[in-house]
């Protein structure tokens, strides 16, 4: 098999992913394909330069026995190699300050731990699957990467190691030699999210005909779909104002050290400016029963909204009619720390806005998403509390809202999702 047929064989693979899976189409056409025998199997750059070894697809070929057994394996290559792009790989990575060939196997976990109807893992080059270390599946790599590290599963590392090859810069952000000079491609940051949220869309709006979306994909797309709200414009200034408010109420003058300038004020003692200035928010997340599915999933994304808007420390405080273990969120990549949150009961956000009030230490902003079908406190606290209305378009009846008095309109926002 010569070198054109090996590209004319993969270009035919990118057609047939791409009719079997059309909501990947944006990405599948937005890569230029490069033929090169400095990598093990295949492996992708950030702006979507794909690599293929040829000697890798000629045994791929030769393992199978019918053209359209071809097409599945180096299918699932092509849809395998952009997904770590889509999936942000190499910036999480970077996140995590992690070492590249541990996260290049977890981020294998992430994507392999759910088949693509059409696909077919390559029998010549068979990738990592959660199941075979006793891992749960539907994880992000995050949490991947910190059960490799787990002692109990040291004596795997070797194995694992062996059955993971370096897919490039793509997935972990290092530049590797084989991406110099090639004539590759160059994508501005602005065509990769418009790719990302291309792929992201059609696979929201293909959900019914695809069935069970795999592995954790549906994190994915809430990820990239989170926020529908005008986050810059209402709830980003209503929360900046109140983590303002509840530094401005927890840092004061104390004697309790003596001012930098005692000096100069000798023989009479001043106070010293106190408290740090850095702030910490509390978001209680409705987690009943009433609040299941796509509201919930909503009240999720506007979790990591705030995450990534504020860089500020985040307790989520899960509460159906109690109020659950606190989470703590420090940075992005903590993300997979709340997609399993407790409650499906009854619904009081006062419990939950009682259970922020009594973190240590104490939040400067306390937050609450409910779909509003709660009681609310009959007083204001010295915290401020902003609440987050989550309701659907598509909903004829307003939902209860705070009372007012004690409180006001710029306490409440509707965040509308469209179903």
């Amino acid at each position: 098999m010569s070198i054109e047929d090996i590209k004319g064989l993969l270009r035919l693979a990118r057609a047939y992913c791409a009719e079997k899976l059309p909501w990947f189409a944006p990405a599948l056409f937005r890569a230029k394909l490069i033929i090169t025998s400095k990598i093990e199997v295949a492996a992708i750059d950030r702006n979507y330069n794909i690599y293929f070894n040829p000697e890798a697809v000629r045994k791929v070929a030769d393992s199978c026995t019918t053209k359209q057994e071809i097409l599945k394996e180096l299918g699932f290559l092509w849809i395998h190699e952009i997904s770590h792009v889509l999936r942000q790989h190499m910036d999480r990575c970077a996140d995590m300050q992690a070492h590249k060939i541990r996260w290049n196997a977890a981020a294998d976990l992430e994507i392999n731990d759910g088949t693509w109807e059409g696909l077919t893992m390559p029998k010549a080059f068979q990738g990592l699957l959660p199941h075979q270390y006793h891992l749960e599946s539907g994880k992000l790599a995050e949490f991947y990467y910190s059960t490799l590290g787990d002692q109990h599963l040291k004596h795997d590392l070797e194995s694992i190691f062996d059955n993971v090859w370096n897919e490039g810069s793509g997935v972990h952000g290092h530049k590797e030699s084989w991406e110099i000079g090639q004539a590759q491609q160059t994508l501005h940051p602005i065509d990769l999210d418009l790719i990302k949220n291309a792929v992201a869309q059609k696979i929201f709006e293909h959900r019914v005909s695809i069935g069970n979306i795999p592995g954790s994909w549906n994190i994915w797309i809430e990820n990239v779909l989170q926020s529908k709200t005008d986050w810059k414009k209402v709830l980003r200034h209503k929360m900046s104002t109140a983590v303002a408010i509840g530094i401005g109420l927890r840092v004061d003058y104390s004697f309790h050290r003596p001012s930098r300038r005692q000096a100069v004020y000798h023989p009479f003692i001043v106070p010293s400016f106190s408290g740090s200035l850095s702030g910490k928010i509390a978001v209680v997340v409705d987690t009943s029963g009433s609040m299941q599915g796509s509201l919930l999933e909503q009240a999720i994304g506007e979790v990591y909204k705030v995450l990534d808007d504020f860089k500020l420390p985040i307790t989520v405080i899960p509460c159906d009619a109690i109020a659950y273990e606190p989470i703590v969120m420090q940075k992005p990549s903590d993300r997979f720390k709340i997609r399993n949150l407790s409650g499906g009961g009854g619904t009081d956000m006062t419990v939950g806005i009682q259970a922020a009030l009594e973190l240590k230490p104490t939040p400067d902003a306390i937050l609450v998403l409910t779909d509003g079908y709660t009681p609310y406190p009959n007083h204001p606290f010295k915290i401020p509390v902003v609440f987050g209305i989550i309701k659907n378009d598509l909903e004829k009846h307003q939902p209860p809202m705070p009372p007012s008095p004690p409180w006001k309109k710029s306490d409440t926002l509707d965040i509308i999702i469209k179903l």
